[in-house]
């Protein structure tokens, strides 16, 4: 306000232009700097602590049989009904094993935890709404857009058990080429903390506290996410376990769809390897690495390229879906000859591709059908495996095992692994990645 009442004057009032002022005696003290108006100041973080505190709360899974705690989370509250904002991984055994689990808040000043119900969840973006059975004085205002590139922000949570923490940390916008949306924080978000918001220094959150890669590398879930889930459960009514279930299945089925639609709408890119030509990075979310191994001791080569997309989906502690990985082994001798050289191609193709994460609880065995195909001319023996989800019906595993048979001391030994799709879309991506394979020579 001053420096606006300041202008005005000078607008109107024409003023001589000021002299120099004479430099300071010899032996003078040094005049002291100018001050900084209050509000030019960024707000202290212990001053924005003590206003939000109590808008975060520790998130307990209780185990029923025991009555003692399994794990532990963040939320905060975005409504004066009781709604709070977490993450789905914090609350999923909650959904997976309700007849095991239940959860409830610890509060600021309160005695007794609070007992919560789970309203609603978004799997795929690891959130979750959920609600005490009393309203709130105060809670958070969800930000309508992201803040700009180096803004200092807060972080909040109960890493490791040790109470209510506020870190400060630098936003450094959305992870280029995800498959699933992330914000990058420069700030410590730790254990305990998954769920916390992170905020500006007006207590608005533009974020969800979500995972970290240690050494000041966190990630945050989007605003915008919690913002829609939030609109969703302040219409929900009361749904039983079974219906919590059928929202993830279906929000299952939505991604796949949206990544199956992805990758088929664009050509597979084809990549050299040896005299052979194989698929390449087939969507911009995944990465792609290449090596060989060099020991003069060994009498053949095998070059490696994989691809895979770098986030996953959590579905429990115990199980992962949402991925997409393939490898290629590209095997190669000038001493072997056909016959040793098909013993070790052979043991190549029986070595099983990494599984993506799940308990017998979670999945079927896998199921596999393998033949001799014919690709443009190339020869090939595959096998295709899938393996079904027992609680989300519909969505299954799958994976494609495919190896050349044209040569007798060369060839291409690939895997394909999609985790979370419907039969038919993953025979559908099963049969372009195969299409994908040729020989040059």
């Amino acid at each position: 306000m001053f420096a606006f009442i300041l202008a005005a004057v000078l607008a109107q009032s024409p003023v001589a232009p000021a002299e120099p002022s004479p430099p300071p005696a010899p032996g003078a003290p040094e005049a002291p700097p100018p001050t900084v108006p209050l509000g030019a100041l960024p707000p202290a973080t212990h001053e924005l602590f003590q206003r939000i505190e109590g808008q975060v709360a520790q998130v307990r899974i209780i185990e029923r049989r025991s009555g003692t705690r399994s794990s532990i989370g963040s939320a905060f509250f975005v409504s004066a009904a009781g709604h709070a904002v977490t993450n789905y991984h914090v609350i999923s055994d909650v959904v997976i094993h309700p007849e095991d689990y239940k959860a409830e808040l610890v509060l600021k000043g309160a005695g007794e935890p609070v007992p919560v119900r789970l309203v609603d969840v978004d799997v795929v973006h690891d959130l979750a709404v959920i609600q005490t059975a009393t309203p709130v004085q105060s809670f958070f205002v969800l930000e309508d857009r992201e803040p700009p590139q180096g803004a200092r922000l807060f972080a909040m949570g109960n890493p490791r058990d040790l109470g209510t923490t506020i870190v400060e940390g630098t936003y450094n916008g959305f992870i280029h080429d995800a498959l699933y949306e992330r914000l990058h924080f420069s700030g410590a978000i730790n254990p305990g903390m998954s769920g916390g918001p992170t905020l500006t220094g007006e207590g608005r959150v533009v974020g969800v506290n979500v995972a970290t890669m240690g050494n000041q590398v966190g990630f945050l879930v989007p605003v915008k996410h919690a913002r829609e889930l939030l609109a969703r459960a302040l219409e929900a009514k009361d749904r039983g376990a079974q219906a919590l279930l059928d929202t993830v299945r279906a929000q299952l089925l939505d991604n796949q769809q949206r990544v199956t639609e992805r990758l088929l709408g664009e050509p597979v890119p084809r990549q050299a390897l040896g005299s052979y030509r194989v698929p390449g990075r087939w969507g911009s979310f995944l990465k792609c690495w290449g090596d060989t191994p060099h020991d003069p001791e060994v009498p053949y080569t095998v070059t490696n390229y994989q691809c895979s997309s770098e986030e996953d989906i959590f579905v429990s502690s115990r199980h992962r879906t949402g991925v997409v990985a393939f490898l290629h082994q590209h095997a190669t001798s000038q001493k072997l000859g056909a016959l040793r050289f098909a013993s070790l191609y052979s043991a190549l193709y029986s070595q099983d591709p990494d599984a993506v994460e799940a308990t017998r609880q979670d999945v079927t065995n896998y199921r596999c059908q393998s033949e001799f195909v014919d690709v443009a001319g190339l020869p090939v023996r595959a096998a295709l495996c899938m393996r079904a989800y027992r609680k989300f019906p519909g969505l299954y595993d799958l994976v494609l095992r495919a190896a050349t048979l044209n040569a007798s001391t060369s060839g291409v030994d690939t895997s394909l692994t999609l985790a979370g799709f419907t039969a038919d879309n993953g025979r559908e991506l099963a049969r372009r990645y195969l299409e994908a394979l040729s020989w040059t020579k």
